[in-house]
């Protein structure tokens, strides 16, 4: 503790205190602050969870729409509420219930409820007590399902609970729904628009049971507000509905197909936008879903006539199952692929892809260490010209070379023993459990190789992580581990030689699909490891070295870790100096339950992840709010754990829309394509257990974006001192006081 009060640089002042009075005073109240406002929370969520999105905003704008019918609201609320009572009384998991998932089908299942009563000459208690029994069921049925559908048939479930209780209500009070059917809406007057999109906005509305261009009108805006490429896709799938509505309707098929098209325009968007990531192969298969969704409308409204089913949203539900189940056969998803992990939008999404793609291309593939301590040359690739080919291309081989480029002395090219790369070390790639050794083949004379054994001397290893390795061309008995063995990253495995398809000493290295010997091969990656180029030496997180590269690996250095894993959660303060101007920002730095660092300021964040080999910034929302953030999140997108003198790296950060200078950035980025920007990273000076100082370039930074950036990150105090040089001028940031906290944030 006593480093961490070393730590503070000045005593807090007036206007500091004061305000850490008033964060305390507002931490008292948060407790019932949230007690009243999680249920409203959930409520809203239930209703943004219809169109998949877990945006309150877009929940409470879907509310607002309701009250066009107060019933509506009352219904929709009132069972929300008590659903959210019943599965907090039955332990239900918080988090379905908080994101809507687990209430939007008692929403829509209320509103099914307010709509058919309102035919019925119940007295009122009567309602409100079918009202409560509906909201229970309904709840209950879809808890089962959400346990049921993606444990058994990998499928979501969607609005199955509602169809299943609205479709019991339709079938018991058949002469309520035809008697409701009668009633006037009491929705004001419909403005005068063309038929089409007036049939859309009526689709829209009918989703909460309000077909009405105004209704459908605020719902789209709703919907709007959550993420304009849903509604993108949405419009898509409308417009392949209603060419087979047209089409069936030429065909001489009189069918209540523009009617149905809230099914097309929900397919749409779950397809093109939710369950795919957007881009134009999720456009048009938005388009195709719309088109699927109309013939199962058909084929719905022919077998299930006259029933009240056939105004289910049934066809959706079939929609989404039928080309789920179909796109899962696919061999390679190409440009259609699914989405992973949860995030705010679907733009939010596509731009994570992007982004991943940029910094981590190999990401889906096994990663290894380089299996030696020594610096080896590339002089075998991936599909490469000899005998890394066919189902065996995804391969490297190392030798060692000198200075000049030569395996062995001049003259020496006839002596095995006189080759660098003989006996050298060969070292574990990974952790995991040697599965088969084979040691007894003989070394062939330089030149040479032994066709009748392949693979030489080899060991295959299993990685804990996934993933199955062979190393081979040992000498012989040269292997020192046995079959059943398990052993480290970095363990002695044996010794190199020039056994087997080898005409002098090199390692081999390849992943491979099976356990089995000989088995196809597969992709993989290196990772942490060093690259001489004329720049210096070039550390690469994961990447595939070229033939002729020259390598080695990077060893983790005491003095750079221990400062970046021992950044104090705190406030800190800085004085930010721009030109004339000087003006003050706060950036509080906490501890998540994975050990995260989570740096927020006002609205915008960032997060950093301590890895194997590096601290890397792995999520950010920067709204403009927070200026030092933005620029620390080009500063140090990755800072490795190893260190060389003249090491450099390379990293991507994506470039917000408005950084690119274009109105409709954040609309079209998923189809016109994201920008990222290259950053290249240095140590400016030799790193100490005080400070590490590194400067950032930012290679071709246009659009307002400085051309270089230079920081300080300290021990307990993280980033002690920043530098942005524009074209036109210098911003400085200066920390000028720091607060240590407890790891949530809470003061000591």
């Amino acid at each position: 503790m006593a480093i961490l009060e070393d730590a503070v640089l000045c005593p807090p002042s007036l206007k500091e205190r004061a305000a850490a009075t008033a964060a305390a005073f507002a931490k008292t109240l948060r407790p019932h602050f949230e007690t009243l406002t999680t249920p409203l929370l959930e409520v809203a969520r239930a209703a943004s969870s219809i169109f998949l999105s877990g945006s309150w905003k877009t929940g409470a704008l879907l509310c607002a729409a309701l009250l066009f019918m107060p019933r509506y609201f009352a219904f929709a609320v009132s069972a929300c509420l008590l659903g959210g009572f019943i599965a907090r009384l039955l332990h239900l998991p918080a988090a379905m219930r908080k994101d809507g998932t687990l209430l939007y089908n008692v929403f829509l299942s209320a509103l099914a409820v307010a709509w058919i009563t309102r035919g019925s000459d119940l007295a009122a208690p009567a309602i409100w007590g079918m009202l409560a029994v509906v909201s229970i069921y309904t709840l209950l049925l879809s808890a089962a399902l959400w346990h049921w559908f993606p444990l058994r048939a990998g499928l979501p479930p969607l609005s199955v609970a509602f169809v299943v209780t609205f479709g019991t209500l339709l079938t018991f009070f058949p002469h309520w729904a035809a008697a409701t059917t009668l009633l006037d809406m009491g929705l004001p007057d419909e403005p005068a628009l063309p038929f089409v999109v007036t049939a859309f906005l009526r689709s829209m509305g009918t989703i909460l049971f309000l077909p009405n261009v105004w209704a459908g009108i605020a719902v789209t805006l709703a919907v709007l507000v959550w993420s304009s490429v849903a509604m993108i896709n949405a419009l898509a799938g409308y417009a392949g509905g209603i060419l087979i509505v047209k089409l069936l309707e030429a065909c001489g098929l009189h069918w209540l197909g523009w009617f149905a098209g809230h099914n097309y325009l929900l397919a749409g968007m779950a397809l093109g936008a939710v369950y795919f990531v957007p881009s134009w192969t999720s456009l048009a298969l938005a388009l195709v879903a719309g088109a699927v969704a109309a013939l199962h409308v058909a084929a719905v409204q022919h077998f299930l006539r006259g029933s009240g089913w056939e105004y289910l949203p049934l066809p959706y539900l079939l929609t989404i199952w039928s080309m789920l189940c179909c796109l899962r056969l696919r061999e390679k998803p190409g440009s259609l692929l699914p989405v992973t992990g949860l995030f705010d939008s679907p733009e939010a999404a596509a731009a994570s892809l992007v982004l991943a793609n940029a910094r981590f291309p190999h990401r889906h593939e096994t990663h290894v260490l380089l299996p030696t301590t020594r610096e080896v040359t590339v002089t075998q690739g991936f599909d490469d010209k000899l005998s890394h080919r066919g189902d065996w291309r995804h391969a490297l081989d190392f030798e060692v070379h000198d200075a000049a480029g030569h395996a062995c002395p001049s003259g020496c090219d006839d002596d095995l023993s006189r080759y660098y790369t003989q006996g050298l070390e060969v070292r574990a790639p990974g952790t995991g459990e040697i599965l088969r050794v084979i040691d007894g083949v003989s070394d062939n004379a330089p030149g040479g190789c032994n066709f009748a054994s392949n693979w030489g001397n080899h060991l295959i290893l299993r990685l804990d992580y996934g993933g199955t390795v062979k190393l081979a061309h040992f000498m012989k008995n040269g292997i020192v581990v046995k079959t059943g063995q398990r052993v480290s990253a970095g363990d002695l495995l044996g010794c190199c030689g020039n056994s087997g398809r080898s005409p002098v000493p090199h390692v081999h290295l390849h992943a491979q699909t099976t356990t089995e010997t000989g088995a196809p091969t597969s992709p993989f990656c290196l990772t942490n490891f060093f690259t001489r180029t004329a720049e210096g030496m070039r550390w690469n997180f994961a990447s595939v070295p070229k033939v002729g590269a020259r390598i080695a690996p990077a060893t983790v250095s005491t003095t750079v870790l221990g400062t970046l894993a021992h950044f104090a959660p705190g406030v800190a303060t800085y004085r930010v100096c721009t030109g004339e101007s000087t003006s003050f920002e706060t950036i509080t730095t906490t501890l998540d339950e994975s050990g995260r660092y989570l740096l927020r300021s006002g609205r915008d964040s960032i997060t950093a992840v301590l890895g194997l080999h590096a601290l890397q910034i792995t999520e950010s929302s920067l709204g403009g709010h927070s200026q030092l953030l933005r620029l620390l999140s080009f500063a140090m997108p990755t800072v490795p754990f190893a260190y060389q003198s003249g090491m450099n790296w390379e990293d991507c950060v994506a470039l917000p829309a408005k950084q690119r200078g274009r109105a409709l950035a954040g609309v079209l980025a998923p189809f016109l394509g994201h920008s990222t920007q290259r950053v290249i990273i240095r140590h400016s000076l030799h790193p100490t257990t005080q400070r590490l100082q590194l400067s950032t370039t930012l290679a071709g930074a246009t659009g307002g974006l400085p051309h270089e950036i230079e920081f300080t990150l300290e021990p307990i105090r993280g980033l002690s001192h920043l530098t942005a040089h524009f074209n036109t001028h210098h911003c400085t940031f200066t920390q000028t006081s720091f607060s240590p906290t407890l790891p949530n944030g809470d003061a000591e």
